[in-house]
């Protein structure tokens, strides 16, 4: 069964990160090669696939993993896969 939850329902991980599973996969800025890499994998200029890490709301749990890597053309529109934002902690009990 999937199931989506509310932002910041789950505990935090130890470094006090929330909803950083689940949610949506998440594109990085590597290049997608195989293990183990070459040399020159991670040159940025090259068209080549992204990896997107971890699994979305769409994707069982052994898929919704930090260490799951999938390869996706940097054209590929995906209905799962966003982007992280990072902000300054914020103290939800006072609603700022």
């Amino acid at each position: 069964m999937l199931v989506t939850g509310t932002c910041g329902s789950f505990q935090p991980t130890p470094w006090r990160l929330f909803d950083m599973l689940g949610n949506a996969a998440e594109w990085t800025d590597s290049i997608y090669c195989e293990y183990p890499y070459h040399l020159n994998c991670n040159d940025l200029n090259q068209e080549k696939r992204r990896v997107v890490r971890g699994g979305s709301w769409s994707d069982r749990p052994l898929g919704s993993t930090a260490s799951v890597r999938r390869p996706y053309q940097q054209w590929q529109k995906m209905f799962n896969v966003g982007f992280r934002v990072v902000c300054d902690s914020l103290d939800v009990s006072t609603n700022n």
